[in-house]
């Protein structure tokens, strides 16, 4: 049985299912085959002003040996002003890294950026042959 679980934030859902267990995030069907890797927490500049943001970039790589099934990225805003804190980019890049970038219009507060990568090891390759 596969149980979908929405973590608090993820803005873009990966494309693989997401599993879950009891002590969170966990392996597909408890094989070990499937995690999320939590990039590190970036810090989003406040805006130097005249009509220019703050902008920043974060990471998730898979480990050796894992390849990317898919990924996502959260920005939180320094303040309430939730609007002026913007994922612009959210993708893919090198084969095993979640790439995000996000800016920042206010001029008082900085925020984050965080981004997953939702990794799998390679257990068994099945070869396919086309008629």
């Amino acid at each position: 049985m596969v149980k979908r679980v929405l973590k608090c934030g993820l803005v873009a859902a990966a494309a693989a299912a997401m599993l879950v267990g009891s002590g969170g995030f966990a392996a597909a069907d408890s094989t070990g085959t499937m995690h999320i890797v939590e990039g590190q927490l970036v810090t989003l500049p406040a805006s130097p002003g005249g009509g220019y943001a703050g902008t920043a970039a974060a990471s998730a790589k898979c480990p050796a040996g894992e390849v990317l099934t898919g990924g996502g990225a959260e920005v939180k805003a320094g303040n309430s002003f939730v609007q002026r804190y913007n994922l612009a980019a959210s993708r893919p890049i090198g084969g095993e890294t979640w790439w995000a970038y996000a800016t920042n219009s206010d001029t008082s507060n900085p925020g984050t950026i965080q981004a997953f990568a939702v990794c799998a090891k390679v257990t068994n390759l099945d070869v396919v042959h086309t008629p």
